[in-house]
């Protein structure tokens, strides 16, 4: 159990992704993808941020009760709670200006095109990266618990018995005898480790669709919305993947003493997303 117990925050090598890389995969986006050749007209904007510290808590559960007859019922429940914490000294934002121009300008090439055309034909999605976070020698510590419960109920209808012997009595039914249980079980743990270097922990995204009714560029078009997907949340938790409520807070000041906007970005992103 401990080995789904535990999440496993992981951060991504900086040289695992770039700025208009087309990826099949919002947690591994180095095993399928397609590196378009770089437009001459591509640019790039980095922002800076010091002290960065986030906190991120998520609980999920999970009930189950079935009514097998009027005789016997069960149910069961699951429970998971996790808070991820990481400081860093230093975070860094990458984005690529202009993305429609540069994917319009990308499906120039008519490798990349017949790449998007495979892929999506295959049942894959493909996104656009257009752009990432980056923490520098982030600490990261991870506290997480989970919690298993069953029970069960048996009635044993004396009323009925009663009834089938021609025995009317008022109120019989408070001569039903009823039996429940539950057996239940919790365990939690932590893990800490810094990740040394420039490392990712968040990247931006938007969806490509091909529209196959359709011929030339607008066969193939750059959703506008945009997606931030996180790394460190880990994906190992063993139990509902994309439930329960995220609350994200930061602290996270420029020398200049504005607020980061990274702190803003997850904010946004969890009031406006399910994940």
């Amino acid at each position: 159990m401990t080995r789904n117990l535990l999440l496993t925050p992981s951060l991504l090598p900086l040289t695992s992704l770039r700025l208009g890389r087309l990826t099949t995969s919002l947690t591994t986006p180095h095993l399928d993808y397609h590196d378009p050749p770089s437009p001459s007209l591509q640019t790039t904007t980095t922002t800076l941020q010091t002290s960065y510290n986030s906190t991120h808590h998520s609980s999920t559960s999970r009930t189950l009760t079935t009514q097998l007859t009027t005789l016997l019922s069960t149910s069961f429940s699951k429970r998971l709670k996790t808070t991820i914490q990481i400081t860093s000294p230093e975070a860094k934002t990458y984005y690529l200006q202009n993305s429609p121009q540069y994917f319009h300008s990308a499906l120039q090439n008519p490798e990349t095109r017949r790449w998007i055309e495979r892929t999506v034909d295959e049942g894959e999605t493909v996104y656009l990266i257009t752009g990432y976070h980056t923490l520098l020698d982030a600490e990261i510590s991870s506290l997480a618990s989970t919690g298993r419960s069953r029970g069960g109920e048996l009635t044993a209808p004396v009323s009925l018995a009663l009834n089938a012997s021609g025995i009317v009595l008022p109120f019989a039914d408070i001569l039903d005898v009823k039996v429940g249980g539950e057996l239940g079980s919790d365990e939690g743990g932590a893990k800490m480790f810094t990740a040394v270097g420039e490392q990712v922990f968040a990247m931006q995204v938007q969806r490509v669709r091909v529209r196959w009714l359709r011929k030339g560029d607008e066969g193939v078009v750059l959703e506008r919305r945009v997606r931030w997907e996180r790394f460190e949340r880990g994906r190992d938790s063993g139990s509902g993947e994309g439930m329960g409520e995220d609350c994200i807070t930061t602290r996270n000041r420029s020398p200049e003493g504005n607020q980061s906007c990274i702190g803003c970005v997850y904010l946004a992103v969890t009031a406006g997303t399910s994940t």
